[in-house]
């Protein structure tokens, strides 16, 4: 009977200890998709602590990040984490700075190599889950508190004008080019920087091969903005005396008519004139690609060409 009754006020203490701390956590179900962002946003992340004990009640918080199907990615290391005081019947209301210590939490595999590579975790969905814990052997002091996020996968720009594969008149390219895109999908916190680059295609190269070694013509940031307009400080005028100078050398090297594989070729009406190849990369407040993608992994929009055709007006060496 003895053994009974110390069992039993064991479990009245550990129960009246359970609820000496009450907790409401309060998520934004899409938050930002980097992590450092929801210190910086009390709406992000809040979580409301409250108690009746007639003492302060110190505590430290034990979060965990989890998949949707209960696997643990990310920790606090609790030996690291700071310890929190409720005053006398006092409430206290934390942000993610504090619920969410980046530099306390512990995350594993592939979200882990996210992190470090962009400060961000793989899209996908969520649950974070918190709990006030005793700061010396951290038993439970609270119920666990979990609520579910989304973070969403970000679509690049999409370049609109000049068209894939669209031919410029000589002339009016020479006073100005407009370049239009679609801007980054979904909406970010922070103003997106668009850095757009402009490389010639020249006549014994693929446009890949340009994109990835020639020095850009153009190489312009440009913030929130979705157009520019260049004024070229070069010749954007084609040689006709050149007519060995030919775009379906492009072929030659491998290309087949665009960037995307879909075989339209030219029918080589713009010999004689110049290829180019464009592309926008989007880089976050910290000047840092706003995602890893596939292949070049510095957040570029697929590339696509333009044409700038010949002077028609301009007699060639043999019409002379």
């Amino acid at each position: 009977m003895k053994k009974i009754i110390i069992a039993a006020i064991t479990l009245f203490i550990s129960a009246t200890g359970m609820a000496q701390i009450v907790s409401n956590l309060i998520v934004n179900a899409q938050p930002p998709a980097q992590l450092s962002e929801w210190g910086n946003r009390r709406e992000v992340l809040t979580l409301i602590v409250t108690t009746q004990a007639t003492a302060p009640r110190p505590f430290k918080l034990k979060t965990e990040i989890k998949t949707l199907d209960g696997t643990v990615i990310g920790s606090a290391d609790l030996a690291k984490t700071p310890v929190f005081t409720l005053t006398t019947g006092g409430t206290t209301v934390l942000t993610a700075n504090d619920v969410l210590p980046l530099e306390y939490m512990v995350f594993t595999g592939k979200y882990k190599n996210s992190l470090e590579r962009t400060g961000k975790l793989p899209a996908d969905n969520y649950t974070i889950c918190v709990q006030p814990v005793q700061p010396t052997d951290y038993r439970p002091m609270g119920e666990v508190q979990c609520k579910n996020f989304y973070l969403a996968s970000i679509q690049l720009p999409i370049l609109m004008k000049p068209y894939n594969e669209e031919v410029l008149d000589a002339k009016k390219a020479q006073t100005a080019i407009i370049f239009r895109w679609a801007p980054l999908v979904p909406r970010q916190i922070s103003p997106v920087t668009y850095r757009i680059q402009v490389f010639e295609v020249l006549p014994t190269q693929s446009p890949v091969q340009a994109l990835r070694s020639n020095q850009p013509l153009l190489d312009k940031e440009i913030l929130a903005a979705t157009q520019f307009i260049w004024q070229p400080q070069i010749s954007m005028i084609p040689d006709n005396d050149d007519e060995e100078q030919d775009t379906t050398n492009l072929q030659r090297k491998g290309w087949d008519g665009s960037i995307k594989g879909n075989k339209k070729g030219w029918d080589g009406s713009i010999k004689g004139g110049k290829a180019f190849i464009w592309t926008i990369q989007s880089l976050d407040k910290d000047h840092k690609p706003v995602t890893q993608t596939d292949g070049n992994g510095e957040a570029r929009s697929e590339p696509i060409i333009f044409f700038i055709a010949p002077d028609k007006n301009k007699k060639t060496k043999k019409e002379n």
